[in-house]
């Protein structure tokens, strides 16, 4: 590396023994045929740090590519311009040598997309965009440094002023940037968004947040286009980077806009990461019930129904866990539309907040509006849908190889561009059992995928979304669309026949008619909807009126042992229901006097069922605001799915703002009062 021989080498390696030995540090590992290495504590670490302090230029003589770097990093770290003779004094070099070194300077900069502007009597400036410049920045701490190996001795030892070592412009770069408290923040998002960072993704954003913190306290902040902005805003992304932005805004005293929120939104999808578990939170259940009591409430109060769009269902759901871990542990989060959102959405800003009483309930804690303006941002896109449900959209299911970060930063990028709706965003080996469940017209993948493996168009493109991609895209989905306009006139015709006759076969009507006007279904590889809905599961045989309980544990054992016996469950899954009421409290009653008991699928569950009872004699279960119960209605899945609709309409049919049909199941004195309601 220096260019000297051996033994040159091994007299410099005495006199540094010599060093250390005078300085109290233990002194070099020297191993035949393994190599050199100085073994410290972290403590003789940060003392041998503050002895090369004391070195300056004057006993060290940096070569011409230090000097590019130190210029670079100094350029970058200043507000304003910057001048020659400040370079050179600091250099400890001449003008002209620095004037040498510029050149080299210019070539870095151009290459990575940036200008160096010299302006005559103050100075030279680095030119040109943001985004740029910090994408510059951390290349250039990156080819220099072993990232991860200086972020772990810098946070250790917090030693700021290493200014003149090789690593001086990474320990200048964050000598007042507290590394320790940006890991904490995005531990905190890993808990949020239930992921785990891979090691190299986690350095980076480590690196990315520190870059972004010095920028914006030396006044500079990225900008984004407003479409790729307003289409991140949904995202759960968006709302975990917004908390991350509050705790540095608080931690650094400084004001972090919205762009820089939307940058942070797109390196949490774009990371790449692990679930922490292959199957959703050991809550999953409580926060499906959760969501459909919430958007019964929000029907209830628009006069909407909301329950039929499997898209609000899913982005509450995705959103929940995190909002839930938030609340628990008393994180505030900053929503930076928070104003634009009430302006917007007056009115259902009120009804949404009133609605989510049943998340009050379960968390324990109030809701802020910053997190109540997150919950209405899908309400809002769910009733823009319902005002355009007759305009159908192409429905394209994104697909990448390792995981599904780069597919959300696709899936981001073609919803700014196209009118069309995202089924999901998955992993390729999750995309098969998506098209068992969900209608798809395309799928758009990162990775080669072989058609016939999916029964379906596959078209390839880069994540960024090229030129070319787009006009390939833009072919295919006005292709879809004119099928869809022939589809919805064929609907038109049948609800004009309807008028006039009863229509004994519909989908058979449709295809002929289809047939007729030469229109090619969109779905020739349309697959079965296998959810059975309330009047499948909740059946004569696993109905009971005016039971005898003498408390909760006792009505649990009645309507599990229903389930039983019509063949859903095995006797263990009565015993983790009331387990499970033990563990995670009273919530279960989840409306006044209605309490839905229910445990795992591995716990016993053999079939999607319901069981529902009504007590002579109310029963407490602990819950105050809800207290006592008159029904009880077990529910039992198999998956986290299958049971979907009919938990759907049970939340309807028990939810209804009168509450009409819940007086009635109360009051029935015979199960076909029941069964009559669930089949309304």
């Amino acid at each position: 590396m220096f260019q000297v021989s051996k033994r040159t080498v091994r007299y410099d390696l005495d006199a540094i023994d010599n060093f250390l030995k005078d300085n109290n540090l233990p002194q070099l590992l020297r191993k035949p045929k393994v190599g050199v290495k100085f073994d410290g504590t972290l403590e003789d670490e940060e003392k041998l740090f503050s002895l090369l302090d004391q070195v300056n230029f004057t006993n060290y003589v940096l070569s011409q590519k230090e000097r590019i770097n130190f210029i670079i990093s100094e350029l970058i770290q200043q507000k304003d311009y910057t001048n020659i003779n400040y370079l050179a004094d600091k250099l400890s070099v001449s003008r002209s040598t620095v004037v040498k070194d510029l050149r080299k300077v210019r070539e870095w900069l151009r290459s990575h997309g940036l200008e160096l502007s010299a302006v005559p009597r103050r100075g030279l400036k680095i030119a040109g965009e943001e985004k740029q410049l910090r994408r510059a920045a951390i290349e250039l701490l990156t080819e220099n440094l072993d990232i991860y190996r200086f972020l772990d001795v810098f946070k250790e030892t917090m030693h700021f002023s290493r200014e003149n070592l090789f690593d001086n412009y990474g320990a200048k770069l964050f000598k007042d940037i507290d590394i320790k408290y940006i890991e904490e923040c995005l531990k905190i998002a890993e808990k949020e968004l239930d992921i785990v960072f891979s090691d190299a993704a986690f350095s980076g954003f480590v690196v990315h947040l520190a870059m972004a913190i010095k920028r914006i306290k030396l006044g500079k902040d990225i900008v984004m286009p407003q479409e790729e902005l307003e289409s991140l805003k949904i995202t759960k992304e968006f709302a975990v980077a917004s908390n991350i932005a509050k705790m540095l805004e608080e931690h650094y005293r400084i004001s972090i806009p919205i762009e820089e929120i939307g940058y942070i939104a797109i390196h949490l999808l774009g990371s790449t990461t692990a679930r922490v578990k292959d199957i959703e939170d050991e809550n999953w259940m409580e926060y499906q019930i959760l969501v459909q009591q919430i958007i019964s409430l929000v029907s209830n109060n628009m006069g909407v129904d909301l329950f039929q769009d499997k898209q609000l269902f899913d982005g509450l759901l995705e959103h929940l866990r995190p909002t839930v871990y938030r609340l628990r542990h008393d994180l505030s989060i900053k929503n930076p539309i928070l104003d634009e959102i009430k302006l917007n959405y007056k009115e259902l800003f009120e009804i949404v907040k009133v609605s989510l009483k049943p998340l009050e309930v379960y968390t324990q804690k109030s809701i802020p509006d910053e997190e109540v303006g997150y919950f209405v941002l899908h309400f809002g896109a769910a009733l823009e849908r319902l005002k355009s449900k007759d305009i159908a959209k192409p429905k394209i299911l994104v697909v990448c190889g390792t995981g599904i970060g780069t597919a959300k930063l696709l899936s981001s990028r073609l919803q700014s561009i196209f009118d069309i709706d995202i089924v999901d965003a998955v992993s390729y080996r999750q995309a098969k059992e998506v098209l068992k469940e969900k209608k798809v017209d395309l799928i758009v993948s990162s990775i080669p995928v072989r058609e016939e493996e999916m029964g379906l168009k596959v078209l390839v493109v880069n994540p960024l979304l090229k030129e070319g991609d787009i006009r390939r895209l833009k072919s295919y989905i006005t292709t879809v669309k004119r099928q869809y306009d022939g589809e919805n006139k064929v609907d038109e015709i049948i609800k004009v026949v309807e008028k006039y006759a009863d229509i004994k076969e519909r989908e058979k009507l449709k295809k002929d008619l289809m047939r007729l006007f030469k229109i090619p279904s969109i779905h020739s590889c349309e697959r079965g909807d296998v959810q059975p809905v309330l009047k499948d599961v909740l059946v004569e045989d696993t109905i009971k009126l005016n039971v005898e309980a003498k408390d909760w544990e006792e009505a649990i054992r009645i309507g599990g042992e229903l389930l039983v016996k019509k063949g859903y469950a095995m006797p263990s899954y009565i015993e983790a229901m009331i387990n499970n009421v033990k563990k995670t409290g009273p919530y279960i009653v989840i409306a006044p006097g209605i309490a839905m008991p229910h445990a795992r699928p591995e716990e016993g569950a053999k079939r999607v069922g319901m069981s529902l009872i009504t007590l002579k004699n109310p029963v407490n279960f602990g819950n105050k605001d809800n207290d006592p119960v008159k029904i009880v209605v077990c529910l039992c899945a198999v998956d986290h799915s299958s049971h979907l609709k009919a938990l759907a309409e049970l939340v309807q049919l028990l939810g209804d703002k009168e509450k009409e049909k819940v007086k009635k199941i109360s009051e029935a004195k015979e199960v076909k009062e029941v069964i009559s309601l669930i089949s309304q």
